[in-house]
């Protein structure tokens, strides 16, 4: 009976690999799983869907970030952004036809506003150059 034992907890320790290494990818298929449960998209689905979409979403990001780093390469910059991306989708006939312009344009940087709160008092600033 230690000889059953010795072999199942084998077993144990060989499947111990989570299911994104097993199935090859990098993207997390646990967590996209749990999204699909907690989206409540169907009632049932199989094992193998969330494996799949996690498959296609690391897919389309790799061809989406492969080109935007050809394009920022081309414009001698080191770091990809937005506007890049935004390129990249353009370029391809593929990435366009999926996200079919539900890709926001580039209406320039966003600057940050001076919050009144965070600014030292005023008060104190004039009596000090008063002196």
């Amino acid at each position: 009976s230690g000889d059953a034992s010795e072999g199942s907890e084998a077993k144990a320790k060989k499947s111990r690999s989570s299911r994104s290494s097993r199935a090859g990818l990098l993207f997390p298929v646990s967590r996209v799983d749990k999204q699909l449960r907690r989206g409540g998209f169907a009632e049932r689905f199989g094992a193998s869907a969330p494996v799949y979409l996690a498959a296609v979403l690391q897919w389309v990001t790799h061809k989406t970030m492969d080109a935007a780093g050809k394009i920022s390469k081309k414009s001698n910059q080191q770091r990809i952004s937005p506007l890049h991306l935004h390129r990249a989708v353009q370029k391809s006939s593929v990435l366009k036809q999926l996200l079919r312009g539900s890709v926001p344009r580039r209406r320039g940087r966003a600057v940050p506003q001076r919050q009144p709160v965070a600014s030292p008092c005023k008060k104190k600033m004039t009596k000090s150059k008063k002196r």
